[in-house]
């Protein structure tokens, strides 16, 4: 039997209840990063208005490339915890993340 794609597999191997915990586990995990990756640019946006330097510079100060930079800025660049450090470093802020229960 082909399966035409993951969740036609996935209903041949878990029972709907463990499918429903797998996606809404996912959607919680894709959330969760989307708030960091937004948190990240609004930081980087900030420093580079209150420094008033072009974007050149700040991916020089980064040391990183324009194409990094921009996916940081969109918020779509998935950062190592040595890339955070290094990014609070120069912002000269720390970093600090905080759970918080749902709403």
């Amino acid at each position: 039997m082909k399966l035409k794609n993951f969740d036609d597999y996935l209903k041949t191997r878990l029972e709907p209840k463990e499918i429903f915990k797998i996606k809404k586990q996912a959607k919680a995990e894709f959330e969760s990063l989307k708030n960091l990756q937004k948190d990240i640019a609004m930081a980087i946006i900030e420093y580079k208005t209150k420094e008033n330097i072009s974007f050149n510079e700040l991916v020089r100060r980064l040391g990183t490339s324009a194409t990094q930079l921009e996916k940081i800025r969109n918020g779509e660049a998935n950062l190592t915890l040595s890339s955070l450090a290094h990014i609070s470093a120069l912002l000269n802020k720390k970093p600090h993340i905080v759970f918080q229960a749902k709403q």
